[in-house]
């Protein structure tokens, strides 16, 4: 049985469903159901100018919802999930501060293929934050529902993971375990992912004839020049440890890194020490592109064996690693 939309004129005012009515708003057309109505309906039934937003239960004025989305009709191939996420300031208690939080949740958003933020607003005390979850296929509004709360929960799980990244004490940047944890969350997915190792030439002498105070200024230029060359989200720029630095790129093959990798090295061929007149700097760097088997140690493993080429073959040189051939290996 359809739902029977009661109007009045061309105003959509309730929806009949199994004996009850449930009042449509009236500025957006969102209509409040319990899920347990709302069986062996497909998203194409749903008539096209209201939403649907599925609620646990109705008890009377309580409403009882997992989390704030409507539903719209499966129309041209898609339908859409509107999501609002709702915080107030005064009654925030997150270890972690409710701006930083905010902004790690709208960066999980961005990265998700199917999410896109419609809106955001911030009046001091109440932050709203709107987005749309894109689902491609005529579902059953149950399996709809299903997939967009699946959907939420990895944009949340991302949204933690991005408040708590660390960043290295003395340069500024993510230090190793974020590494880690950026590049499983990298390689989870299905986009291409690359892997930049960056290690400065002949660091211990450098250390050991200037000493460690200039060691690290010569470690702050090389993580600036990776900084100048990264946005914080597609590239992404690592102290990996010691001397050496890293960079995940998400969605960009070996041959767009091949290009970053190249500017970086003759970007710190170009650094110079007011005071160490005498002091230049190069860097070697590896380049692997994720294979079929989608594995960190594998991905670093690689990048660091293209960085051991590139010191073997003279350093201050650029080095890729063939994602074909190591394949043929595994």
């Amino acid at each position: 049985m359809p739902f029977d939309l009661i109007r009045v004129g061309d105003v959509p005012i309730a929806v009949r469903l199994q004996g009850r009515e449930f009042a449509c708003e009236e500025e957006t057309g969102q209509t409040l159901i319990p899920k347990e109505f709302l069986t062996g309906f497909r998203l194409s039934e749903i008539p096209d100018d209201i939403s649907i937003k599925p609620v646990e239960k109705i008890e009377g004025s309580m409403i009882h919802v997992e989390n704030d989305v409507a539903l719209s009709q499966f129309s041209g191939g898609s339908a859409s999930a509107s999501v609002e996420e709702m915080f107030r300031r005064k009654f925030w208690d997150g270890d972690i501060g409710l701006s930083p939080y905010v902004a790690a949740l709208r960066q999980a958003i961005d990265e998700i293929d199917e999410a896109v933020e419609t809106d955001f607003e911030d009046d001091d005390d109440y932050i709203f934050l709107h987005y749309d979850i894109t689902i491609s296929d005529d579902l059953e509004i149950h399996e709809a529902t299903e997939f967009v709360d699946a959907t939420i929960e990895r944009i949340h799980d991302r949204t933690d993971h991005l408040a708590r990244r660390r960043h290295d004490g003395l340069l500024g940047i993510f230090d190793r375990g974020t590494f880690d944890d950026d590049l499983s969350y990298a390689l989870s997915g299905r986009h291409p992912v690359t892997v930049v190792m960056v290690d400065i030439d002949h660091f211990k002498q450098v250390n050991d004839t200037f000493g460690h105070l200039v060691g690290d200024e010569v470690l702050r230029a090389v993580a600036n020049v990776l900084t100048s060359k990264c946005d914080g989200r597609g590239r992404v720029e690592y102290r990996y440890g010691g001397e050496e630095l890293g960079i995940i790129l998400a969605g960009e093959d070996a041959a767009r890194a091949g290009e970053l990798a190249e500017a970086v090295r003759a970007d710190v061929e170009c650094l110079r020490f007011d005071a160490q007149v005498d002091l230049k700097v190069t860097v070697s760097l590896g380049v692997a592109e994720v294979g079929e088997h989608r594995e960190s140690a594998d991905l670093v493993g690689r990048a660091d064996a293209a960085l051991y080429n590139a010191k073997k073959e003279g350093r201050n040189r650029v080095r890729v690693a063939n994602v074909a051939s190591d394949q043929r290996r595994a």
